[in-house]
């Protein structure tokens, strides 16, 4: 007699797992009908055990399992998956199945799609070849179109993975000239009608398939894929925002090393980790080895003046890049501006008692934005770490004062101004409150390409959207850029601004009340090699990624039920030393402590560790690698 685990593959259902009894033991991956309610409805098993091992909650149970019938002609999961899934669990605190379900697309999820291909995979290579390609977008393509062109000559199908919906499209246009019939895209974006067509695509096995997707169905399988391309590798979209939090990048590498199939890391600025093992020739190096990297575009820094007249009043913009600005117009040309915060101000602040008004959920400022709607102006409160939403408030949630104030300038603001300061210049604003679907985005980077003389103010959304380099771009704010809290700022920033220059035909300008600095320098001269080799000395320093392992705890509650978990988790991993520390958005009505542990490479990975992180409370959040730690 076996209890078998389950989670139901059905359309709505907010069921997380469900166990029944069986006779019969069925493997991880299988996809079952199981009796929910007075329906069987399939559900994929993942999690199976003797009922022996299990004699004691039996008993104690207030429920009685129910059966599974005996199931035949089973349909599974593709083994590479389930592989994947099971090697994974070596380095991610969490059970194989909830590894395996969260790879799954929605619609495999909700049973509405049921993946067959489970032919045993069709490689003729004996070691996976890890190789890193660093270059600007157009080198990179023309890299990535003789790879596929090489792929399909041996008969073999390649997957292609991007960030977002617009690098699809736009990927899809750069690659499919003399393949159209071959190209398959796939996103959570489509319509049923369209992923339907996608899938039915993906199972005719006459072609070798240029499969393009968003991470969303990255793990789609087919025997005959012997090649998969990650494009803009450091992108943070590859890793899952959800538990476990799973790093696409590092799930298909280990994809590659199980399949025989070759990975190709392709960005302009690739992570320090992957730098540090291709210097290691742990990874391969595709074409040369790039010292410097020369976008197409130039930086200009315009230093603008600290102090002012008493008189004068304060303005986002200073008068040489008004000038700037005016003389790129009078030429016809277009403009991105590129603003790295969000809404009308990024906190808001009570004047009389200092009291910032926070998320009660996750505990961060809340950021203002700004809608309208039939020409009325609405106010609201959005906390970027949980999502929630509410209406502004026009009081202090502590001292009752009416008197609250905007700290900061986001892009809603920019935009007034803009509008103030250039009556006469078209104005276009992308970001996720207009450029809220891929064909609202897709209308406004269209007007402002139909309007010479435009200026284009975006967040890092908009960027990808930039289909078509743009003759001019300003970065309305380097410190603002620099002030995101995460260990990768430096690596960040760099890759920020050698995108803004690979999107630019002439100059980008960079506004910044701070001096010049080496990350300014390496974007200016494009020397890669001399940040790699800095940034590699301070890490190693620090006991940062590479050279180490991080494990990210997080607990929230009241202070003293944080304090007495806190207690139990420094007893349970008190020999890997976890260091706890107060989260800069702790407030009186809510704790929030961070612990972190550095797990060296030599120690890594650890099954003790990963066993101890299994048996952490759910309340717990548990994260390896994560890019912030406060």
């Amino acid at each position: 007699m076996f209890i078998i685990e389950v989670i139901p593959m059905v359309k709505g259902s907010r069921i997380e797992t469900l166990s029944y009894y069986s006779s019969k033991e069925y493997p991880l991956g299988s996809i079952l009908n199981v009796p929910i309610r007075q329906k069987e409805q399939p559900a994929v098993v993942i999690n199976i055990k003797p009922a022996s091992a299990a004699k004691t909650a039996l008993r104690a149970a207030t429920f009685t399992l129910r059966k599974i019938s005996e199931q035949k002609n089973i349909k599974s999961l593709p083994p590479t998956l389930i592989s994947t899934a099971k090697e994974l669990s070596e380095t991610i605190p969490a059970e194989i199945g909830a590894i395996l379900y969260s790879q799954l697309p929605n619609e495999v999820k909700r049973g509405e799609i049921i993946l067959h291909d489970t032919l045993a995979t069709n490689t003729n290579f004996e070691n996976a070849d890890i190789a890193v390609l660093q270059n600007t977008y157009s080198e990179r393509f023309r890299i990535y179109r003789s790879r596929i062109r090489e792929t399909f000559a041996h008969r073999g199908s390649v997957l292609f993975v991007v960030p977002t919906v617009a690098d699809l499209e736009q990927a899809e246009n750069s690659l499919k000239t003399g393949i159209e019939k071959r190209v398959v895209t796939f996103s959570s974006s489509f319509t049923t009608r369209r992923l339907k067509n996608s899938y039915e695509s993906l199972a005719d096995l006459s072609h070798a398939k240029l499969i393009i997707t968003t991470p969303s169905h990255a793990f789609l399988d087919r025997h005959d894929i012997t090649q998969i391309i990650i494009d803009q590798s450091r992108s943070r979209a590859y890793k899952n925002r959800f538990r476990p939090y799973l790093d696409l990048r590092e799930s298909l590498k280990i994809t590659a090393k199980l399949t025989g199939r070759k990975l190709l890391l392709g960005d302009i600025l690739p992570r320090t980790e992957d730098e540090w093992q291709r210097r290691n020739e742990s990874y391969l190096t595709e074409e040369e080895t790039r010292r410097r990297i020369a976008p197409s575009g130039k930086l200009e820094i315009i230093k603008r003046d600290e102090g002012r007249n008493s008189g004068e009043s304060f303005s986002v913009f200073c008068p040489e890049l008004i000038s700037r600005i005016e003389e790129i117009h009078s030429q016809k040309k277009n403009v991105f501006m590129y603003s790295a915060r969000r809404g009308l101000a990024p906190l808001v602040a009570c004047f009389d008692c200092g009291h910032i008004l926070r998320c009660p959920d996750s505990g961060t400022p809340y950021t203002l934005f700004k809608t309208e709607k039939n020409g009325e102006e609405h106010r609201w409160f959005i906390s970027s770490a949980s999502g929630k939403r509410v209406r502004a408030a026009d009081t202090c949630d502590k001292c009752g004062s009416w008197r609250l104030r905007e700290r900061g300038i986001g892009i809603q603001n920019l935009e007034k101004e803009l509008k103030k300061i250039f009556p006469h210049i078209p104005v276009l604003l992308f970001d996720h409150t207009t450029a809220t679907t891929m064909r609202k985005a897709t209308r406004i980077i269209g007007d402002f390409t139909a309007h010479k003389g435009a200026i284009l103010l975006g967040t890092a959304m908009a960027i990808p959207c930039l289909q078509e380099p743009v003759a001019y771009s300003i970065v309305t704010s380097l410190d603002a850029a620099r002030s995101i809290p995460t260990w990768r700022g430096d690596e960040d920033l760099l890759a920020l601004l050698l995108t803004l220059r690979d999107k630019t035909n002439d100059t980008c300008f960079i506004q910044t009340r701070s001096e010049p600095h080496e990350i300014i320098d390496c974007a200016i001269s494009g020397s890669v090699s001399k940040f790699y080799d800095e940034e590699l000395i301070l890490r190693e320093t620090l006991n940062y990624p590479p050279f180490f392992h991080f494990i990210h705890l997080t607990l929230q509650g009241k202070a003293e039920a944080v304090q007495r978990e806190e207690e139990k988790i420094t007893n349970l991993l008190q020999k890997y030393k976890p260091h706890f520390y107060y989260a800069p958005t702790t407030t009186y009505k809510k704790t929030i402590r961070h612990g972190l542990i550095r797990v060296s490479n030599e120690a890594w990975p650890s099954q003790d560790l990963m066993d101890r992180l299994r048996s952490l409370p759910p309340q717990v959040r548990v994260e390896v690698d994560p890019d912030r730690v406060v």
